[in-house]
């Protein structure tokens, strides 16, 4: 007894279930899409080392499409008002 079962068809519906219920990926505002940049420290001799600048990201409870949902914001998005923070 053979039982198929198409693995590709069940990953690509559970991604794109979850990227539609969430984007769960990691230091990225969920409003504006900030990320993180990268560039070098430069030190008084000239030496060059690899960086990173992060985005402020805070997680708050977060009203979306009448739920009550935990996001990562940046600062700058709180500040401007583009999130209703739920009560």
């Amino acid at each position: 007894m053979q039982i198929s079962f198409n693995f590709t068809i069940f990953v690509s519906k559970y991604f794109e279930f979850n990227q539609i219920e969430r984007n769960n990926m990691a230091k990225v505002c969920e409003i504006c899409g900030k990320k993180p940049l990268s560039g070098n420290n430069i030190s008084h001799a000239h030496n060059r080392t690899r960086r990173r600048w992060l985005p402020n990201l805070q997680t708050v409870r977060a009203n979306l499409n009448g739920r009550s949902v935990r996001i990562k914001v940046c600062a700058s998005c709180l500040k401007q008002g583009k999130v209703v923070k739920a009560v």
